[in-house]
């Protein structure tokens, strides 16, 4: 039998044990990125998506990383980790966000965000934008990952009420050429977000 003391001593480990498996570990660096503005476009540089199980999440109308321990919160609005992405919308998020894809788009000729077309994540195996390539933001040639060319991102913001475009233009730390040896899992893209409540990009 357990005397009281080991009792107590039994309890405090079973505690500690939950919450030590609820903490990130230490050595678990926290996501960093390169924010720099001209005029209302963005210019988002090394955004760091290498973590294993969890999101680098982002607040496009504040130009920021959202902590993770704000992931069920309506205060981020797309999400990434390696080459997947997230959007704050659907049936496992807080938010009332969504996005959509568009094919044969350039950038700066988007001029209004679509009306109708947004999806959400349902479910961890059903997210909005799906993770295969070409289907999604990249094409992987088996030992590279290049973005599409002319493929555009349209999201409805976490709080549902405005919309942003982003272009992707690299996965490599400090955009240097797809090859073997140089670092991935580095988002460099550059986005517009109207933050009005219309569809409009100015």
């Amino acid at each position: 039998m357990f005397t009281f003391a080991r009792r107590i001593a039994f309890g405090v480990c079973c505690v500690c044990a939950i919450f030590s498996s609820c903490t990130p570990p230490n050595n678990v660096a926290t996501p960093t990125a390169e924010f720099s503005s001209m005029g209302t476009e963005v210019s988002v540089r090394n955004l760091t998506a290498d973590s294993e199980d969890r999101f680098t999440l982002l607040s496009l109308e504040n130009k920021t990383i959202v902590p993770n321990s704000d992931s069920a919160t309506t205060k981020w609005d797309i999400g990434f980790r390696k080459t997947t992405i997230i959007v704050n919308g659907g049936k496992i998020r807080v938010g009332t966000g969504g996005i959509q894809r568009l094919q044969n788009q350039k950038f700066d000729a988007l001029k209004e965000a679509p009306q109708n077309g947004y999806r959400g994540d349902d479910a961890e195996d059903n997210l909005a934008l799906t993770a295969k390539s070409g289907e999604s933001w990249y094409l992987y040639s088996g030992t590279s990952i290049t973005p599409l060319k002319d493929v555009i991102l349209v999201v409805r913001t976490g709080n549902g009420q405005n919309f942003a475009k982003i272009e992707i233009q690299s996965y490599y730390k400090d955009k240097v050429e797809p090859s073997i040896t140089a670092p991935t899992r580095y988002y460099s893209f550059r986005y517009q977000v109207q933050t009005n409540g219309s569809r409009l990009f100015q």
